[in-house]
């Protein structure tokens, strides 16, 4: 059993949209059989009496990979179904906590069940999380800033919290509506309310 990694590594998760998985996660990124045969590179589609298991075999704090029945992460030494070819199977991978300066790894393996290929040999996948936009600040007048971000990074949700809490943060959603133009997304905000810090979440 080869296992061909067709991804830049470290594969860089955006912020969890799934219900009741916090942090970075994405679904996206799976296992699928070969469909046809490779002689020049060595690889070639499974027989179909083959059966297959994902071996979880050590993982990063902070790095997990959600079982097959999603009911929680995987503990090492646990399988994960793949089944019989041809197969194209999706766990979760989802790092619960992580910079987007740092990479985090697991260690797996594939074993065939029914003993037609022996193990593969181990291999890594390490990912990253997605690195937060910047925002820039600007003064159009005495009475008005204006917030921009990149327009490349949709989803995420400007916030601000008055200075006299920062010891105690309270967050709230700016409801000023957003413009955009060919490069970046903007809100115009009044200081009228007082100095604030500002910033971006991704629900």
């Amino acid at each position: 059993i080869v296992p061909r990694i067709e991804f830049t590594q470290p594969f860089v998760l955006a912020p969890s949209v799934y219900p009741g998985i916090s942090g970075y996660a994405t679904g996206e990124m799976g296992f699928h059989s070969s469909i046809f045969d490779e002689p020049t590179n060595d690889f070639y589609q499974f027989s179909t009496e083959s059966d297959f298991r994902l071996i979880l075999l050590a993982k990063d704090a902070g790095m997990e990979i959600w079982n097959d029945h999603g009911t929680g992460f995987m503990s090492v030494g646990e399988s994960f179904y793949v089944g019989q070819p041809p197969f194209d199977t999706h766990p979760i991978w989802n790092l619960i906590n992580g910079t987007y300066s740092n990479s985090y790894s697991l260690t797996l393996k594939l074993r065939d069940l029914n003993g037609v290929y022996p193990d593969s040999d181990a291999f890594v996948l390490s990912f990253t999380a997605e690195k937060p936009p910047v925002l820039e600040i600007a003064r159009t007048n005495n009475s008005r800033v204006v917030i921009s971000w990149p327009l490349v990074s949709e989803g995420w949700t400007l916030e601000q919290c008055p200075l006299a809490n920062a010891s105690a943060p309270q967050w709230t959603s700016v409801a000023t509506p957003y413009l955009s133009n060919l490069t970046q997304f903007s809100v115009i905000m009044p200081t009228s309310s007082g100095r604030m810090f500002y910033r971006l979440r991704k629900p």
